[in-house]
């Protein structure tokens, strides 16, 4: 592959770590050129290449091709550029050629002379069988051990600590710190020192805190990383103790089970014996996980996919046993130093992803615009001091100190004090920030998106009860697991089926397995070591009964034991575990598994699975609960245990027989919905994002209020068909009811047109999801605009979910916690993480309080300091503006403000305010609008040039009422007097820029609604107050010492200095109403959002919004959309079968309800079969989220389902809207109707006293009746508004035939009307609807 001159290689195309690659070389004429470019700047050049090292590499070095290039330019997937050295080395023997690498964020990439292009060092585990593991029992040889080496490196995490001085120049390259520097030497040339050391302090302040944070949290993250220590090791056939940073892939390494906490220090696949280790570090998940090792076969490993085997980096050894009389468990090496997967997560906290905070963006252009406006003033005072006669150096100076004016020094120190005291506050709420830049940026979020388990729910889990199955069919449940008889399979499976072990007689595990065994009572105990001889093998732990029989007498001994002898662990690729077990005194061995319902059944006996099975599932699943499927095999009695271990997993689970299932409650924690509904008032959109089952998340979003109750949910589930004679191949996109029957989705609803209303949010699965990223950008982005739920996610999925949001213009906020959030939690522009292990360093912020109560207070925070770093910076901008204003008309007659005048103002007016107006507090409430965050902006810009405007008019006020006095003498200019003559120009203009100053910081000051009013800010009014009363002192003291000092020409008149008071009082009052009341109160709340409706939009997430609402039909329930891009002149598209629409439900987690497999739920099964009754649980309406108790009752009886009842009285809502009806006849026929949102459309209820076929309907989220499904004909007699539906198509179908059957609430889907009425006009139709009296007619 060759290399163009122009275009960057790309590597990593299809990895996260995207790059583009330049080669150069360096060209000596480039280099004299560009040193004679620095000396003739006078070394300002390398300010811009120490900013752009692109430019620094044209500079000075030639461009060519990467093979012989000595310098790598890489662009990184933000558009971050490196500077990277290319080297050579040499990893083999010494006849092989070296190779050409460089590195990049601590990721070595070599060159490869096949493809002629950079590629990312393969790890050892790449594209190797795991067999491959177990095949060199004496480890390596001393020469293997030199070249991995030379290939990998030491295995050591090495976090460079920059010098401080690097430190410095880095942070001092800033334009505002350059700014600063200038600024210093011109007024150190003035001979002005005391502003000058001030400016100097703060700027040494700023910069010094700033280096010493980033020094103070590097070296905290040196000293977590670095651990050293000692490992035994395999090498040549024999044992040998070496340093952990000397360990290189393919070593066997020695693990001593009985060291206590042994952690491990590289990445390592278990070998031989099995353990329990603690991954918190990495996952945030205090529960062990157990370790088996790798399986002897030819299956090619993965590192993603075999994750039970290996030992990560950083985790810690709880429990071992190694095989057979062995003492150590053997794991052999496979990634060390940053390839790991803690160095994976170092990496991310060096190298974040860059934050694009538009404000500092802004700050920039707009400094660059009054820069420009300094220049004018530069030039027009060199004008008017050449005019006057002044010399050289009044000349230069005070033209090059006009430019000073213009931005003020004392920024960039007030703008970090904001932060400071943000954070000061949000340390006293438990919300500690690692980066300070992201406060301002929580300030503009408007998606706020949440993980479910742990962070909107409890992250321990209830058993709710049992539901036992036994000969194909369902018994009663039972609430408590304890009460079924001891020899029941339900019961030893839920006793024998976990990950659970013991250390320090505490019991470790999943909490699903610690709630599950809790609730059998049985004992749980550590087997003896080597050979249990009661049952001839080892047995590594043992379960028994409790110690009494099933008549509940005492007993000695536990009538049940059972040896746990081999688990197969829980893996998300075929959701489910497995557990080898054999009881006490008998020969067979048992297989209990356990798992996701629907893989649990697919593996079963076909026999033993009810027919209703899964309209059983669906029941609980909308609820909310947690369903886990059991099921039991017990293996040939002939087969011996040697025989069994040879077996592979697939052919040990091979058709066993479904006993039962239990149902868990996930309690939603108590600051869960008061958080989503302060968001929702406040317009934050909220967004769970979950790795559960879709049907679970949504009901948990419903009860939450994330969704609300008359929200319609669509699910979007997208496949890829696979191209056949009718077309090519394609992606399907359909659009499905999540909380329907299947059976409902794949024949009803394929007939009719949903009724939405234009209320309505997607759910999505991480398939799903992933699919559309691939193939249909445009269709995504309107799914994820619309999107509430999303399921199934996988951690690289919501980090790409995160990003998409904000491609479309959104400012996002996440919420989790544990390792599988991470990703998220660093792309997010606030990223919470509410987890305190160490995987947390990764967020931005991490709050103390374990619950989404800290989201609102964050980012009320964020708002309150955005809106201080508005007006600190229009403050700042705003008194330099009026001192400029002021000097220029003051350097028009050759004078200016004396020094101690200068000092009176920066220390006694100035200074002050810069830190005290990002004191404000937060509001005690959330606005539902979001503060401005743009001050390249018409409002901001508007508000600061009127602001100025009017005080420039106060100052000419002045100025022409200073020379209308009679007593008026004209300035005298001195050329070279220091400090000039007084005037009265001069002290009159002084007088009203120090009073347009303190009126700038109240008019600037932050305000409700994003602060606490100024007036509450104690250290502001303080200040206020000293301030006011130095100024009347300076303004009417005429003591001659002190007028003198000041350089003053006092007038003779004393009305005349209250009248300059009281036009400044005037100018201030006029322009603090113009920016409260006028900007800030009618434009900004009123004009502004009128016309934001009226301008095209701006954002992606706007037009979009605005494409859907031009499209009331979209999307149709039940239709389903086809990609343009994968399309490819398909004529026609057939639905996937169910073994394609399988494939995609294989990797769903493990409570998804995938579509009912054919032939066995049908709809003719759930209504043709016998009366089948089960039993749900009392509590609340889903899922048990209010505290009644987890009572087993029957109150939602299920039987055949009968395809008609008859209907007599119907109940609809009221309608918000409606469209004119049509022109009507009296004849009958038959027509389709499809209404249109947002309500029962008139047509519908034109047809009041007219028979109506009821397509399709579905039971409204808020009730727990009995289903009937359409199609059947109602006669409406008589409706009555349902108030709390809000028209949403809801309407109230009673049975009068069984006056005791409950109304059941529905939501109208869909329907057919024989015929129309013409003797009724719709107003008289709305008021028979409303109950205002019968139908004329009847």
């Amino acid at each position: 592959m060759g290399q163009s001159d122009s275009l960057p290689v790309k590597i990593n195309e299809d990895g996260t770590d995207q790059l583009e690659v330049k080669g150069y070389q360096v060209h000596r004429g480039r280099c004299a050129l560009a040193c004679l470019a620095v000396l003739l700047t006078f070394g300002l050049l390398l300010i811009l290449l120490v900013w752009r090292k692109d430019i620094k590499m044209w500079m000075f070095y030639k461009e060519c091709p990467l093979q012989h290039a000595s310098k790598i330019l890489v662009k990184d997937s933000f558009g971050v550029f490196f500077e990277e050295d290319a080297q050579e080395e040499r990893c083999g023997p010494i006849l092989q050629p070296k190779t050409r690498f460089f590195v990049n964020k601590r990721v070595k990439y070599v060159w490869d002379i096949e493809t002629l292009e950079f590629t990312r060092l393969q790890c050892y585990d790449a594209n190797i069988e795991c067999l491959s593991f177990h095949e060199n029992p004496d480890g390596l040889n001393m020469q293997d051990v030199n070249e991995r080496q030379q290939k990998y490196g030491a295995n050591f995490i090495r976090i460079t600590m920059r010098p401080v001085y690097h430190l410095i120049l880095k942070e001092i390259s800033n334009p505002f710190y350059l700014f600063q520097f200038y600024t210093i030497v011109v007024w150190m040339a003035q001979a002005y020192y005391d502003y000058s050391c001030l400016v100097l302090a703060t700027t040494m302040i700023a910069v010094g805190s700033s280096v010493y944070e980033r020094r103070k949290h590097m070296v905290a993250l040196k000293k977590k990383v670095h651990v050293a220590g000692s490992a035994i090791v395999i090498r040549d056939g024999t044992e040998k103790r070496i340093l952990t940073q000397q360990l290189v892939p393919g070593d066997i390494l020695c693990i001593n089970p009985l060291d206590d906490q042994v952690p491990f220090h590289c990445d390592a696949v278990l070998v031989e014996g099995t353990c329990s280790v603690d991954e918190s570090m990495l996952t945030g998940e205090s529960y062990p996980i157990t370790k088996m090792p790798v399986p002897r076969d030819h299956e090619t490993f993965e590192y993603e996919v075999h994750k039970r085997h290996i030992l990560f980096n950083g985790t810690q050894l709880l429990q071992g046993r190694p095989e057979g009389n062995n003492v150590f468990l053997k794991a052999v090496v496979i990634r060390t130093g940053f390839m790991t997967s803690k160095g994976e997560l170092i990496r991310a906290i060096l190298f974040p992803k860059p934050i694009h905070f538009r404000f500092y963006a802004d700050l920039i252009q707009v400094a660059i615009l009054f820069l420009v406006f300094g220049l004018g003033g530069m030039i027009y005072s060199a004008y008017t001091w050449i005019r006057n006669g002044g010399n050289t150096k009044e000349i230069i100076l005070h033209s090059l100190d006009i430019v000073t004016f213009v931005v003020p020094p004392m920024l960039p120190a007030a703008l970090t004090a904001t932060t400071a005291f943000a954070q000061r506050r949000l340390r006293d709420k438990k919300i500690f920030c690692l980066s300070a830049k992201h406060i301002s940026l929580s300030g503009g979020v408007d998606v706020a998106c949440f993980d479910k388990t742990g962070t909107l729910t409890e992250t321990d889990i209830d058993l709710a009860g049992a539901i036992p199955i036994q000969e194909g069919e369902f018994r009663k449940p039972v609430p408590q697991l304890s009460t079924l008889p001891e020899t029941h399979p339900l019961l030893q499976a839920a006793a024998t089926c976990h990950t659970l072990i013991k250390v320090n007689d505490q019991m470790n595990g999943y909490s699903i397995d610690r709630k599950m065994f809790d609730a059998t009572k049985w004992n749980f105990v550590n087997g003896p070591p080597g050979v249990n001889s009661a049952y001839g093998v080892e047995t590594p732990f043992l379960v028994s009964s409790p110690l009494w029989n099933e008549k509940r007498e005492s007993s000695f001994s536990p009538t049940v034991e059972y040896g746990l002898l081999k688990r197969f662990p829980f893996e998300s690729a075929v959701k489910r575990m497995t557990v080898i077990a054999q009881r006490k005194g008998n020969k067979h061995y048992n297989v209990f598994i356990k798992g996701a319902p629907e893989i649990i059944a697919e593996l079963c006996d076909p026999v033993t699975v009810p027919s209703n099975y899964y309209a059983v599932l669906k029941h609980y699943t909308i609820q909310g609960y947690r369903v886990i499927a059991l099921a039991v095999k017990t293996l040939n009695p002939h087969f011996t245990w040697s025989h069994i271990q040879q077996m592979t997993r697939d052919e040990v689970e091979a058709n066993p027989e479904l006993i039962g299932l239990l149902v868990m409650r996930n309690q939603l924690k108590k600051e869960t919905i008061p958080a989503i509904r302060i968001l929702h008032e406040a317009h934050i959109r909220t967004v769970m994002v979950t790795g559960d089952n879709l049907q679970t998340a949504v009901t948990v979003a419903k009860d939450c209020d994330m969704i609300d109750r008359v929200q319609r949910v669509i699910q979007v589930e997208a496949t890829i068909v696979p191209a056949s004679i009718h077309g090519a191949q394609h992606l399907q996109v359909l659009y499905n009811d999540p909380l329907a029957t299947p059976e409902f989705i794949a024949g009803t609803m394929k007939k009719m047109q949903d009724v939405h209303n234009g209320n309505y949010c997607f759910a999505m699965d991480g398939q799903s999801f992933e699919l559309l990223r691939i193939h249909d950008a445009a269709l995504l982005d309107k799914c994820i605009h619309r999107g509430k739920v999303f399921a199934r996610m996988a951690p690289e999925h919501k980090q790409h979910l995160i990003e998409a949001l904000q491609k479309i213009g959104r400012q996002v906020a996440m919420v989790g916690d544990g390792c599988n959030d991470c990703s998220a939690l660093r792309t997010a522009d606030a990223g919470i993480s509410l987890s305190m292990a160490d995987a947390s360093v990764a967020a931005p912020f991490t709050s103390q309080e374990t619950n989404i109560s800290c989201v609102a207070p964050l980012i009320c925070e964020g708002r309150t300091t955005l809106d201080a770093a508005f007006g600190t910076f229009q403050f700042a901008i705003g008194i330099c503006f009026i001192f400029f204003v002021g000097v220029l008309m003051l350097y028009s007659i050759s004078t200016t403000p004396s020094d101690f005048q200068y000092f009176i103002w920066d220390f006694g007016i100035a200074i002050v305010p810069f830190f005290t107006i990002g004191y404000a507090s937060p509001p005690k409430y959330l606005h539902p609008r979001r503060p401005l965050r743009h001050l390249w902006a018409f409002l901001p810009l508007f508000s600061f040039f009127t602001f100025l405007a009017w005080q420039t008019i106060v100052l000419l006020i002045g100025w022409f009422y200073c020379h209308a006095q009679p007593w008026f003498e004209p300035y005298v200019f001195e050329p070279g007097k220091h400090p000039p003559n007084p005037s009265y120009e001069e002290t009159t203009l002084f007088n009203l820029m120090s009073i347009g100053s303190i009126v700038a910081a109240f008019v600037f000051a932050p305000s409700p609604p994003y602060s606490r009013s100024s007036f509450s800010n104690k250290i502001f009014m303080i200040w206020a107050f000293g301030a006011t009363i130095l100024l009347l002192c300076v303004m009417f003291i005429t003591n001659d010492g002190f007028v003198y000092w000041m350089n003053f020409k006092t007038p003779p008149h004393p009305e005349y200095t209250v009248v300059i008071l009281v036009l400044g009082l005037a100018g201030g009052l006029f322009s603090f109403c113009w920016e409260k009341y006028l900007i800030r109160g009618w434009i900004y709340q009123w004009v502004w959002p009128r016309l934001n409706r009226l301008r095209p939009a701006r954002h992606t997430y706007q037009k979009i919004e605005k494409e859907l609402k031009s499209k009331p039909d979209w999307p149709k329930l039940g239709g389903k959309d086809i990609s343009k891009d994968l399309e490819q002149e398909a004529l026609q598209v057939e639905p996937p079968s169910p073994n394609e629409k399988g494939a995609s439900d294989s990797v769903s987690g493990e409570d998804q309800i995938p579509s009912s497999s054919p032939g066995r739920n049908s709809l003719r099964d759930l209504v043709g079969r016998g009366k089948t009754t089960f039993r749900t649980f009392q509590g609340s309406r889903r899922g048990g989220y209010t505290i009644n108790g987890p009572k087993l009752e029957q109150d939602y009886p299920h039987e055949s389902i009968p395809l008609k009842v008859p209907v007599t009285n119907v109940e609809v809502s009221p309608s918000v809207s409606r469209s004119p009806l049509p022109k009507t006849t009296d004849e009958e026929y038959e027509y389709e109707f499809h209404p249109r949102p947002p309500s029962i459309p008139d047509e519908f209820l034109s047809a009041q006293s007219s028979p109506v076929q009821v397509l399709a309907i579905r039971p409204f989220e808020d009730e727990e009746h009995e289903v009937t499904p359409p199609p059947f004909e109602i006669d409406v007699e008589q409706r009555s508004p349902l108030s709390s539906r809000r028209g949403q198509g809801v309407f109230q179908l009673v049975d009068e035939k069984n006056a005791e059957q409950p109304d059941s609430d529905v939501q109208l889907l869909a329907y057919r009307v024989s015929r129309r009425p013409s003797d009724l006009s719709p107003s008289q139709q709305r008021r028979h609807l409303n109950g205002h009296g019968p139908h004329p007619a009847e």
